[in-house]
């Protein structure tokens, strides 16, 4: 036989055949080996205690380590992620890679705001912070199913594995896989089936588990009217807003009777005891200190790609990034040939792109540098010793970052601008111009917005890092380089910056009516003038809320108005005719926006309060959560109004048109006309099946993050190290130490 010929009719298997020794070999040896060295004793050591009886002893951990190497053998890994959530989540528990889990973290996050899971961005992350190595959590884990019962017979594990094999191992067959794992590490085949049944009986325990409550048929109707029905509505909003410019200031006591009030509450925070939203309490708020450099200025320092760059950029490239499938035959659709692109084709795009390149290279080389100079102090000390400062002595250390500005400014010949902002909130982070956009790279560089960095200062900890985001700063530690996003993909991007917290200050109520703070973002206009907008005053807050309320009554007539006018000579008339007159009785421009406007809202959903529930889970460490939470309460109680109107009999609404009070958006409503989409008998029934199978999946799923808690875990099986010598107690530190590695 020709052994070319037969390598090159067999080169699928026999490169399945040779990733797999390769793997089992480099997996088997190492760990087998670590463990033996690791682990001091007899193997007949308890070690540990599930419950007050059953004993966990070395052999019972040595025995869990090579299950795990078996499954990592057998790809059990890469057969979690394409499960369902609770398959993707256990196997990030036991089969964690650093380099893997930082893209599917956050593919992870996207599906679950995509999907209504009630998970939080919290529970993903416990995940990962594991106290004990993940042999502890599968022996735990694969004791608790079978306590429960759960196992599944040889034949059909191996006739699943069978199935599976060759898209795990690139068409590998049962026997090519199964027989090598055999004759290189000697484990039976028995062992092999037992090992992946028992896996696949943890996965069969945490479905029976997450999925044991039931849904109710009123639970499920009730899901789907709010799903299926859908509210349309034609009207004209008359904001109390609009009427309340040009009233008088409120007398002081009538203020002061206001504050008193709502000063408990937060801004936009409606409820049946708020029903408006009035709030004065302050958030959580930090003062930053930076150093930035606009990329603009850095282009003026970087020479502009040659000729010669470009065509070397060109040709050691051409092959792997500027090739096309064109048609050879035009006659012929699927006459697809490769082509390379011509030099002059692509010479414009490759010049954009090296230009890009340096001025980001040089870009982190003077922000590198500005780190230099402002962490000389701290360049000596290693991480302990750091950890063990206190605020003050570790403010003390920090660099200065005017100075190291001005040299930095003369070293590089641009201007590197410095300075510290006002208190800013959540919603000011998240609004302005520059702060919305600057991102941390983390992990794999994925992005990590600035407002949930700084807002994890333990003297806050309103917000959440994962480990595949960026280490929780302390203030005055520096946080970056901080780009605009846009500078990752393209060259609009506008700045970069060194970052760090001078001042945290934790949610409280003002301190008195007459408190003010500043609010000023980054500046880059030395002669820039603090202006009315860039502070903060709780007393003209409180006069401006006053005052809209003092107009609700003037709002309500006016829509009484319009109604009474509208009626007789048209709707869309009566509109142009309402904004003339407003803009001749304020003594406004005729160009200037119209005060009001016929606005037609088409199939508005109302929100369950499982939904309403599920994005506060959703929302959890999120800072600037408290804000889109506000906005769905007010479009909530909206909805539920429009809807009320109509009734439960009919799909339009009667007596109209009506005026409405809406409070939490403090306005009233002219409304036209108002109809629902009702999801009646027959589509309900058509719907039922695939709504209750997505109720029990949102509730199974979202379960499997409490359920595969490492801590959870620990709890539910009462795990206890045994104390009973020095021995145990240094196998318990040896296990932590694993675990946080």
């Amino acid at each position: 036989m020709n052994l070319v010929k037969w390598f090159r009719r067999n080169n699928k298997k026999v490169m399945a055949i040779v990733v797999i020794v390769i793997m089992v070999g480099f997996i088997g040896g190492s760990a087998l080996t670590s463990l033996l060295q690791s682990n001091r004793g007899g193997l007949g050591d308890v070690i540990a205690y599930l419950g007050d009886k059953t004993k966990v002893k070395r052999q019972d951990l040595l025995s869990a380590r090579q299950e795990l190497d078996i499954l990592r053998m057998l790809r059990a890994d890469v057969l979690l992620k394409s499960q369902d959530l609770q398959g993707v989540i256990l196997g990030e528990l036991l089969f964690a890679d650093q380099r893997a889990s930082a893209a599917l973290i956050n593919r992870l996050k996207q599906t679950i705001r995509q999907e209504q899971f009630e998970i939080s961005e919290k529970q993903i992350n416990d995940i990962y912070r594991r106290q004990a190595p993940p042999d502890i959590y599968w022996h735990c884990l694969q004791h608790e199913a079978q306590l429960a019962g759960i196992s599944l017979p040889e034949a059909d594990v191996r006739t699943l594995l069978a199935q599976i094999i060759p898209q795990l191992f690139e068409g590998g067959t049962y026997s090519e896989v199964i027989g090598a794992i055999m004759s290189q590490q000697r484990i039976p085949q028995g062992q092999i089936l037992a090992t992946l049944g028992k896996l696949l009986g943890v996965l069969q325990y945490a479905h029976m588990v997450c999925s044991s409550e039931d849904v109710t048929t009123q639970q499920i109707m009730h899901a789907a009217s709010f799903e299926g029905e859908g509210v349309n509505a034609e009207f004209v909003r008359f904001d109390c807003g609009v009427f309340a410019e040009g009233l008088d200031e409120p007398d002081t006591a009538k203020m002061a009777e206001h504050f008193d009030k709502y000063k408990k509450f937060f801004a936009g925070a409606v409820s049946d005891e708020n029903p408006y939203g009035f709030g004065y309490k302050l958030p959580d708020r930090v003062q930053l200190e930076y150093m930035a450099v606009k990329l603009d200025d850095v282009r003026t320092i970087v020479t502009s790609p040659t000729q010669d760059e470009i065509g070397d950029y060109y040709n050691r490239n051409k092959e792997q990034s500027f090739t096309e499938q064109v048609q050879s035959d035009p006659n012929d659709p699927n006459s697809l040939t490769e082509r390379v692109k011509s030099y002059a084709e692509v010479a414009d795009s490759i010049s954009k792109q090296l230009l890009k390149s340096k001025i980001n290279a040089k870009t982190e080389t003077i922000l590198q540098d500005a780190k230099t100079l402002t962490e000389g102090n701290l360049a000596d000390m290693n991480d302990a010793m750091i950890e063990d400062l206190d605020a003050e002595q570790f403010s003390k250390l920090a660099g200065d970052y005017k100075a190291a500005a001005q040299k930095l400014s003369e070293k590089y010949g641009i201007k590197v601008h410095t300075g510290r902002t006002g208190l800013l909130g959540p919603t000011e982070m998240q609004t302005d111009e520059h702060l919305r956009t600057l991102v941390v790279r983390g992990y794999g560089r994925n992005p990590v917005t600035l407002s949930q960095v700084v807002f994890a200062v333990d003297e806050l900890a309103a917000s959440e890092l994962g480990q595949f985001d960026v280490p929780k700063p302390r203030v005055y530690e520096n946080i970056g380089p901080v780009r605009d996003w846009m500078s990752e993909y393209d060259i609009s991007g506008k700045i970069v910056a060194l970052v760090r917290v001078t001042e945290a200050r934790k949610a409280s109520e003002p301190e008195s009516i007459d408190q003010t703070f500043s609010t000023a973002s980054l500046r880059f206009d030395p002669n820039q003038e603090e202006s009315d907008e860039d502070v903060y005053s709780v007393k003209e807050k409180i006069a401006e809320d006053v005052k809209k309320l003092a107009a609700m009554d003037a709002a309500e007539a006016k829509a009484k108005e319009f109604i009474a006018q509208a009626v007789k000579d048209g709707w869309t008339s009566t509109v142009e005719r309402f904004n003339k007159l407003h803009k001749q009785e304020r003594g406004l421009d005729a160009n200037e926006p119209d005060a009001f406007r016929l606005q037609n809202s088409r199939d508005l959903r109302r929100m369950s309060r499982a939904t309403v529930e599920t994005l506060a889970v959703q929302n959890q460490g999120n800072p600037a959560g408290a804000f889109f939470l506000n906005e769905n309460e007010s479009n909530r109680r909206l909805a539920d109004q429009l809807y009320s109107l109509v009734p439960a009999d009919s799909d339009t609404a009667k007596d109209l048109p009506l005026v409405l009070e809406v409070k939490p958006q403090m306005s009233y409503y002219a409304i036209r006309n108002i109809s629902v989409k009702r999801l009646w008998k027959e589509g309900y029934e058509k719907i039922k099946a695939e709504r209750l199978y997505r109720e029990d999946i949102i509730r199974s799923q979202s379960l499997a993050a409490v359920h595969f808690n490492p801590e959870n875990i620990v709890k539910r099986l009462d795990l206890k190290w045994a104390r009973t010598d020095e021995e145990s107690e240094d196998a318990e530190t040896q296990a932590e130490s694993e675990a946080a590695s």
